[in-house]
């Protein structure tokens, strides 16, 4: 790496002036090359896949990429409530294939408790939740009924006999749902209210049952891994109900993928594929209560884990500033195999003005510099420059959320890529829309 370079670079940027947007190129995009995907802190998915496919069992896997843990027996017989949408204006549910009925209930019912339900409904009603000012009205459609207006409150749960699932949408969101209830509650702001829907279920089985982070068909090892790293991440979210989502976990990759029974019921040409999931899942138990988890000190760890790398998992304290000694830097070089990774392996992406300028509030990028980089060759602070001379700076995780890159892990020539306005005498670069500079 050419720091003389990249010393120098930074050395004439601070003494630009100002310069016209007239007599200053604006690029049209930014394009970056890199490996990896995700933040990097924790389990690998397909370093665990990597490991698997030569030989290593889960306890391996999970020992190599959280170091000073031990795996061991804990309680995970919790209820969890997962948010499935949030944000939202209205949404619906139904009965897959008209089999069975379900029971909607005036509030948050707690799944402990069995009142008299408002109604029982078969298989051909359809039921649509619209949130309005603070409260959640119902309405009931059916091609063989009718039904009276039904009152609104605040919220609604419904729950479903066995072995029927429902289906369920909220604008462009789907999923299909077998355990547990669902909640349709009213959350108000100081600014607005809206929709936000969950399910509350055993983790033990019927939560983990619905994790949709990795295929099925994957090696029984890695799949054990990301079972008890997800059961891990779970028990850490229990205990604390989230006002602005009414859940302990988002469904999504904020927190876990989370599918519900789209995943038990995976299938690929015909192959079904979700069993092996859902026998996994099972191979991780010690008893009807309890299950392997991670522990450090008999306590779950904060059970982190992301896509692939750039062929070393990050240290939390760079991409968070938090420090745990189990969440350190390891080599992670299946992820740069691209037979294993064929995806981000490498990568390449371009990087609009528009989302340049925004990601850094700026008016307009014309350059920027990667400022430091991590014991892991990933980006920790990147400054990009405007036309009028103004500097933002951003650290690398937030650069890539905002950019919507990949990964923070990106190739090292870019450190030496300054744009000509500010270095005149550099060579045109024929693969970037700028210069490489040779100081």
């Amino acid at each position: 790496m050419k720091w003389r370079t990249l010393l120098v670079a930074i050395l004439l940027i601070s003494t630009i002036q100002p310069l016209s947007r007239a007599t200053t190129t604006i690029p049209a995009e930014f394009l970056f090359v890199g490996s990896g995907y995700g933040h990097g802190v924790g389990m690998s998915q397909i370093g665990a896949r990597g490991q698997a496919l030569e030989g290593k069992t889960a306890r391996e896997i999970l020992s190599h990429y959280y170091p000073g843990t031990e795996v061991t027996p804990f309680l995970d017989n919790h209820l969890i409530r997962v948010n499935i949408a949030n944000q939202a204006t209205s949404a619906s549910i139904s009965i897959e294939k008209s089999s069975g009925a379900f029971s909607l209930y005036q509030g948050d019912i707690p799944s402990t408790e069995n009142p008299e339900p408002y109604g029982k409904y078969d298989g051909t009603v359809t039921a649509t939740f619209t949130n309005f000012s603070g409260q959640i009205v119902p309405f009931l459609t059916s091609p063989t009924a009718k039904f009276a207006p039904l009152p609104p409150n605040q919220s609604w749960t419904i729950r479903w006999e066995p072995n029927s699932v429902i289906a369920f949408k909220s604008g462009d969101k789907s999923g299909r749902y077998k355990y547990g209830q669902m909640t349709f509650k009213s959350v108000t702001t100081k600014l607005t209210s809206y929709l936000a829907v969950t399910t509350t279920l055993r983790l033990h089985d019927e939560y983990l049952y619905g994790i949709g982070e990795v295929p099925s068909s994957w090696p029984p090892a890695s799949l054990e891994a990301q079972v008890i790293s997800a059961r891990t991440y779970a028990l850490g979210k229990i205990g604390r109900i989230r006002s602005e989502c009414d859940c302990n976990i988002y469904s999504t990759t904020v927190d876990q993928n989370f599918v519900g029974y789209s995943k038990e019921d995976e299938k690929v040409n015909r192959i079904d594929y979700g069993i092996l999931w859902r026998e996994a899942v099972n191979r991780t138990y010690v008893d009807s209560e309890s299950a392997l988890v991670i522990t450090q000190g008999g306590l779950p760890i904060n059970a982190f884990y992301f896509s692939s790398s750039g062929g070393k998992t990050q240290n939390i304290k760079d991409v968070w500033g938090s420090e745990f000694a189990y969440l350190l830097g390891v080599p992670d070089p299946w992820s740069l195999d691209p037979k294993i990774n064929p995806r981000y392996y490498m990568w390449t992406r371009s990087v609009p003005q528009t989302m340049m300028a925004q990601a850094f509030s700026l008016p307009d990028v014309i350059a920027f510099t990667i400022d430091s980089i991590s014991q892991t060759n990933s980006v920790m602070a990147i400054s990009a420059y405007s036309s009028e001379g103004k500097r933002s700076t951003l650290t690398g995780e937030v650069f890539r959320s905002r950019t919507k890159l990949p990964s923070t892990w990106l190739k090292s020539n870019l450190q030496e890529i300054i744009y000509p306005v500010f270095v005149p005498e550099c060579k045109p670069n024929p693969v970037y829309e700028g210069v490489f500079c040779n100081a």
